[in-house]
């Protein structure tokens, strides 16, 4: 028993061990329900003392099943997990029907009409009645009313005289499935409901009932688990109201309400500890859900750090959005060092209809992804084929698995001999198969005498289908579905047919088969292994049907795949390339599942809520799940504008209501996280993964067009031509505006970016218009010393780098002097050079006899693609091992005093030395925030090179107010002269030149 309880925590603890015969445990997204459910089942075993074949659990997929029997299997073995009666709703009902349907007049060996049956049904009944209604609308308003129990006739009783067309498709679809002796979805609810109300005894040994996900149960599903429950009242359901969305699947979140009326004692536990999320994304995530004031209130207490902001992103356009998502995983991916993979990212979608831009988007930059809910692996043409075959030898009465393989491989049996062959069956009111079988034996005929070669196709397939069903009668156990599909492959020469009907995937498809065969076998394999998971128990005075064994092996294999909806080929693959894929899918399909990183886009009014929604409530919540599947980080976006169908013209969005100006302000950050280490490591936390490397997280920078979100600006608007900065990010004002190219920063805003257009590039008559680093960014401690090992640039182009000096300072470069190879009598002698660089002048002068030239970094343009080699670290490597000297640099030349401030700004070193030691990240990128404390280390001009964080800007109207002789800020500036503009506008105003 202490096995069962470790790991649990107190709330989880009171749900297992609770005494209360109805129990309700309402547990929020990543709160352990599964684990408490499993725990619950186990508890009852080993502590009430029932037997594992009187407990039935209720879950709602197949996987969820899976999980729980693995989890059990390990807590109480497998030898009483398998007596369980654990599975779907549907399964669970199947087994019932399967051993006591005879009781109301359900035929022996019925098939399950899985939807593609449903709408060929459909489809054939609307063609005959000349109906406009669409086959799907039809379905599901067919289906709708089942869920709530009405037959045709009561259907009719309430219908409408507009809606009198529909019940006349109702009834049609009844009698056709009853023709062929098959039970849809939610026949298999209903008929077992009929089942368990007139024979109660059925489930009389039943002595606790479990339901997991009860918040998305139907009406008649609660009046299953109240007929199961009948004899005992035991139950107890997990569920969360909150993540009710399947309404349109009529799903009733009433329900909880009706259990408790229904039943006087029920106990309630809550389970509040979240054990997938970070703090911050559950607190956004509380936000949208408690504006909803009629649920039940309650708490997510998070488990983890508090972690990033949650994003949310404007983007001009849905391109642009989906162009973002492409950029913002891979500098998620190239940022943390490896710690995120592609299968840790997810895309999630209010409707299936906004995948097409982004699939496109992850096309074009080779990002893997997978669709979720996409083609199935049994619906694939191949697969689809075979399994028909099967379900004709299963149930000959099939009609539409008759049609599918009637003329596949080809028999040259035309589509207006099989219009001949049903209206003939319908005419005669006999099942397809049997008309058939007739026809070859020349008992009926057909309106026009069938050629001769169509005859022979017919004799052929009657013939492998009565072999097949002979063969089935001699394998008298589980391992029927395997023997036949063996055989009819063999038959068919398939793997060869296959080859010729397609030439260029052959070898996949019958890859595909073979999967399906090796599944077969491990059905059989299970089977012998002693699991009789379809076994109910006998009950005294009431007789089970017995069947043959390999009849009952084939029914039971072909019920299992009608009903594994959500099983897919990538699901079964382990393979590392079927993993690591960015998912794309629907919310709904996304629910109980979870990745690190989420991306919901479209969160505009009409996308979430729908346009088309009814119930409001129901789309709060679904973006509520959606924000829940996030682990670490968890983006919004939505773009402003959407293109109008049918016209030329954009529409404007908003915003959706959900996300109020309050929440958006104090939950959520404009633009994507800025990944510094700190953040990282708190994003491998909340996984429980390792640490990433500082080296791993520096590594794949280099393909990056910038280390920020920065490509649109905050508000969502396109930036051309913006300056670039020195890590390729966006220059940006304190306002997070960027600076376009040919502007100056507004320097009465004080000093705000560390990028400047350069003097060096920007003239009236150049318009290349690119931007450079500052000096002190490339690890030169002033702009003169920039300038002085840049000489041999300078001197040759003084003109076009717009650079003017004074014709004493030309003269002194042209002429070497004492000690020096070009320097100047402004004390940056090349010794000084030399000892700036942490060697000595003479070693120097011996090494060369003049400054090494630096030619200015490359920069990358907004629109053009940026090449790896262009992403320089914050120090260059050939000065990857100096350090600058510690005393300070004195300027040649005066303070620049004009007489009014211009607004023109100039390049300074600090007054004093307040460099601080930073990682080899931050100083890649220089607006890292919440550095961790470890990182401030003492001031120290020696201690490293400058980070671009400390730079100054020093405005003419500054150095103006400091008195000469003062002991003000020294300025080492740089005029800027564009063709001399400047200096002849301050003649003709009579204010003096100024330097």
């Amino acid at each position: 028993m202490d096995t069962i309880l470790d790991g649990l925590n107190s709330a989880q603890r009171s749900a297992v061990t609770s005494s209360a015969p109805i129990l309700q445990v309402l547990a929020p997204p990543g709160s352990g329900k599964t684990k408490t459910l499993t725990a619950r089942v186990a508890y009852l075993l080993a502590h009430d003392g029932y037997q594992p074949q009187d407990v039935i659990c209720c879950t709602f997929t197949i996987k969820a099943s899976r999980e729980m029997r693995e989890r059990l299997a390990k807590l109480i073995g497998e030898r009483l997990e398998s007596r369980l009666i654990l599975g779907t709703f549907h399964s669970i009902c199947r087994r019932y029907l399967v051993k006591y349907g005879y009781l109301i007049g359900l035929k022996k060996g019925f098939g399950i009409a899985d939807s593609d049956d449903t709408r060929s049904i459909i489809k054939r009944i609307l063609k005959r009645l000349n109906s406009g209604m669409e086959v799907r609308a039809a379905q599901g308003r067919i289906s709708r009313h089942k869920a709530h129990g009405l037959s045709p006739s009561e259907v009719a009783a309430q219908a409408k005289a507009e809606d009198q067309e529909l019940v006349d498709i109702y009834r049609a679809y009844e009698s056709a499935l009853a023709a062929s002796n098959l039970l849809d979805y939610d026949d298999l609810l209903l008929r077992c409901g009929d089942l368990l109300r007139q024979h109660p005894q059925c489930v009389s040994n039943v002595q606790a009932v479990l339901v997991d996900e009860f918040q998305d149960t139907n009406v008649i599903q609660y009046d299953l688990m109240n007929l199961f429950a009948s004899k005992n009242r035991r139950i107890t359901i997990v569920g969360d109201p909150d993540q009710s969305i399947y309404g349109f699947r009529s799903a009733e979140i009433q329900n909880l309400n009706r259990m408790q009326q229904r039943y006087a004692n029920t106990s309630v536990v809550l389970l509040e500890d979240n054990y997938r999320s970070s703090a911050s994304i559950l607190n956004s995530a509380q936000e949208v859900i408690e504006q909803d004031t009629s649920r039940p209130a309650k708490k997510l207490q998070a488990t983890h750090c508090y972690g990033t902001l949650p994003v949310l992103r404007k983007l001009p356009t849905a391109n642009a959005e989906a162009q973002w998502l492409v950029l913002e995983i891979k500098r998620c991916a190239a940022m943390t060092g490896g710690l995120l993979r592609m299968s840790d990212f997810a895309v999630l979608l209010r409707t299936a209809a906004l995948s097409t831009r982004i699939e496109t988007a992850f096309g074009r930059a080779g990002i893997p992804y997978q669709m979720v809910g996409g083609r199935k692996f049994f619906d694939r043409a191949e697969v689809k084929i075979l399994l028909n075959y099967l379900r004709v030898v299963s149930h000959t009465e099939h009609v539409d698995a008759l049609l599918g393989i009637i003329n596949t491989p080809s028999r040259r049996i035309g589509e207006e001999t099989v219009k001949q062959l049903t209206s003939g069956a319908e005419k005669a009111n006999i099942p397809l198969w049997t008309f058939i079988k007739d026809v070859i034996q020349g008992h009926r005929s057909t309106g026009k005498k069938l050629q001769s070669t169509t005859e022979r196709g017919l004799c052929a397939l009657v013939k492998l289908i009565e072999a097949a069903k002979e063969k089935l009668q001699g394998c008298n156990d589980a391992s029927a579905p395997q023997v036949l599909l063996e055989f009819i492959t063999e038959r068919l020469s398939f793997q060869e047919w296959l080859t010729q009907e397609y030439p260029l995937d052959e070898d996949t498809r019958w890859a595909n088969v073979k999967e399906l065969m090796g599944q077969a076998s491990e059905v059989a394999a299970t089977c012998q292994d002693g699991d009789k998971e379809e076994d109910l128990p006998e009950i005294e005075g009431v007789k089970q049907q017995q069947t043959h064994a390999g009849e009952e092996a084939l029914s039971q294999f072909l019920a299992n795949v009608a009903l594994a909806t959500e099983m897919t080929k990538d699901e079964d693959e382990e393979g590392q390339q079927a993993q690591e894929k960015v998912t794309i899918s629907t919310i709904h399909a996304a629910k109980g599942l979870e990745w690190p990183v989420v991306f919901v886009p479209a969160v505009y009014d009409g996308s979430i809520p729908h346009s088309r929604a009814e119930v409001v409530d129901e789309e709060r919540r679904l973006l509520y799940v959606a924000m829940t599947r996030a682990q670490a980080l968890l983006y919004l976006s939505l773009p402003l504008r959407q293109p109008r169908f049918g016209e030329g013209e954009d529409t404007t969005t908003s915003l959706t209501p959900f996300l109020s100006g309050k929440v958006t302000k104090t939950h959520f950050r404009p633009t994507g996280p800025r990944l510094q280490e700190k953040v990282v490591y708190g994003i491998a936390d909340i996984l429980r993964r390792v640490h990433p490397a500082a080296e791993a997280m520096f590594k794949a920078l280099g393909s990056l067009p910038s280390t920020l979100d920065d490509q649109w600006t905050p508000d969502g608007e396109e930036i051309k031509d913006a300056v670039t900065k020195w890590d390729n990010s966006l220059a940006v004002n304190n306002r997070g505006e960027p600076y376009p190219k040919r502007q100056r920063p507004n320097t009465h805003q004080g000093p705000t970016s560390t990028t400047y257009v350069s003097s060096t590039g920007y003239t009236m008559s150049n318009f290349s218009n690119f931007a450079v680093p500052t000096a002190l960014s490339t690890g030169f401690q002033s702009a003169r010393d920039y300038i002085a090992t840049n000489s041999a640039v300078t001197a040759e182009a003084p003109a076009a780098s717009g650079l003017k000096r004074t014709s004493s300072e030309v003269a002194s470069s042209s002429k070497p002097k004492t000690g020096t190879s070009t320097g100047r009598k402004d004390g940056l002698a090349q010794a000084s050079i030399s000892n700036f660089f942490g060697g000595s002048g003479s070693s120097q002068k011996k090494e060369s006899s003049a400054a090494p030239a630096r030619s200015l970094p490359q920069v990358i343009r907004r629109n053009e693609p940026a090449p790896a080699q262009t992403v320089r670290p914050a120090v260059p490597s050939s000065l990857s091992s100096h350090r600058p000297q510690s005393r300070p640099l004195q300027p040649s030349r005066p303070t620049l005093e004009p007489t009014e401030p211009n607004g023109y700004t100039f390049i300074a070193a600090p007054s004093k030395s307040t460099v601080k030691r930073a990682r080899m990240l931050s100083q890649l990128n220089p607006n890292t925030e919440n550095p961790p404390a470890s990182e401030k280390t003492q001031e120290s001009s020696t201690s490293g090179f400058q980070s671009a964080s400390t730079f100054h800007t020093t405005t003419m109207s500054v150095v103006r107010q400091q008195a000469p002789g003062t002991s003000g800020r020294r300025t080492l500036g740089i005029r800027r002269s564009m063709n001399n503009g400047w200096e002849d506008r301050m003649k003709r105003e009579g204010k003096g030149r100024v330097g």
